[in-house]
């Protein structure tokens, strides 16, 4: 990896690396092996499982660092998901290989999750351009995906509709055109287009950025600074969702948007010395969504104002930050991002990679030793190297 061309960034790069770093990487390769790249070390749940996300992201971290553990995973990961894949393209949330016995794969329990498909696309996309794969094996799942999605789409309008608890926020209380999918639909059409020579895949990715940049803006404001969660045929949902502008950033699709929701981001979490949640704001005993959320979930609620979905702050999508940060050339809040996290963990004691930090006592919640958290950690490290436009770019 080249090395930082900041003294800021150098100065917080080194702090990041010498709280977590080291043991972030460690933990990617303990969860990597010829299953594919396990969601956690701890049992509870089915958190040993193999999730297409978690498992996608920790990949593109080990490509980022030239691991070939964690690189290797990857791989077994996106085979295992083709080899699983369903009649009409669908990719598996989750698996478990066990042994003398079938594999049992789960393709959504509360609802069907939307973005294991576009994960799996982005996993192959990535692996592709770092040399990992040889796409040539994949070109006819990853159509049979692509074929799906258009499917799920409908109506040709360019954007998905996810119903509750269809992505990563699985416990959540939002649906209908959710920005986070959008964005990782046209980012993986866009980088598989060029893989597999389909001009087509990379006109949708455009028309999709296209739509992002019309649909996802509150109507009633002159100048927006940050897209709305998700819109309906009922309205727009005016809640932050830190993953969609994150990742809507970093892929650069609809700019100069994803820069104007940096800004925002860094003025109303950063500049104040907080971490963003993964959603803003919180709901409450208060919100008429409240009764909701206490019915939605699978293993007992976990979303407490403050905790989980629900106001919680995720290093996963604190790293996917730092990534954009740096992409957009804002050295001063990548710094700035990498202090509060520092600190952050330094506070928390013995921090085993816990999913989530709470919102206000920063006391960490959720199962530990998480691939998802140690990826977070491995991405701020990781945040100005050039290996990360190479890649996804």
């Amino acid at each position: 990896m080249a090395a930082p061309t900041h003294p800021a960034e150098a100065m917080a790069t080194a702090m990041i690396r010498s709280v977590a770093y080291d043991d972030a990487v460690a933990l990617l390769v303990a969860l990597s092996g010829s299953d594919g790249i396990h969601a956690s070390l701890a049992g509870p749940a089915n958190y040993r499982a193999v999730f297409a996300r978690d498992a996608v992201m920790a990949g593109i971290a080990g490509l980022l660092v030239e691991n070939d553990a964690i690189a290797s995973g990857l791989v077994r990961t996106l085979e295992q998901l083709r080899a699983l894949q369903g009649r009409q393209g669908q990719i598996a949330s989750n698996y478990e290989l066990r042994t003398g016995l079938s594999a049992v794969a789960s393709f959504g329990t509360l609802a069907p999750r939307l973005d294991a498909a576009t994960w799996y696309l982005l996993g192959i996309a990535a692996g592709a351009r770092a040399g990992a794969l040889d796409p040539g094996a994949f070109h006819s799942s990853a159509t049979a995906v692509v074929n799906l999605l258009d499917g799920i789409e409908y109506n040709g309008r360019h954007l998905l509709y996810v119903p509750q608890g269809g992505n990563w926020a699985d416990e959540y209380v939002y649906e209908g055109y959710i920005l986070y999918d959008q964005v990782l639909r046209a980012w993986a059409l866009r980088l598989l287009a060029e893989t597999f020579a389909e001009p087509a895949w990379s006109a949708k990715s455009t028309e999709i950025g296209r739509t992002i940049g019309e649909r996802f803006w509150p109507p009633d404001t002159a100048e927006p600074a940050r897209p709305v969660a998700t819109v309906s045929p009922t309205g727009h949902r005016d809640t932050f969702d830190l993953a969609a502008c994150a990742l809507l950033a970093l892929s650069n699709l609809a700019a100069p948007r994803g820069a104007t929701a940096l800004e925002w981001l860094a003025r109303r979490f950063l500049d104040r010395g907080e971490l963003p949640p993964a959603f803003h704001p919180i709901i409450d005993e208060h919100d008429p969504e409240w009764a909701a959320l206490q019915r939605y979930h699978l293993h007992g609620f976990r979303n407490q104002p403050h905790e989980y979905h629900n106001g919680g702050v995720w290093p996963i999508w604190l790293g996917w930050l730092a990534l954009a940060l740096a992409s957009a050339g804002k050295i001063q809040d990548v710094a700035c991002l990498q202090d509060l996290v520092t600190a952050r963990i330094a506070g928390a004691g013995r921090w085993r990679f816990e999913e989530y930090f709470h919102g206000l006592t920063g006391k960490p919640g959720g199962i530990s030793e998480m691939a998802y958290s140690a990826t977070g950690v491995v991405f701020l490290h990781l945040a100005g190297s050039p290996r990360v436009r190479q890649l996804l770019g």
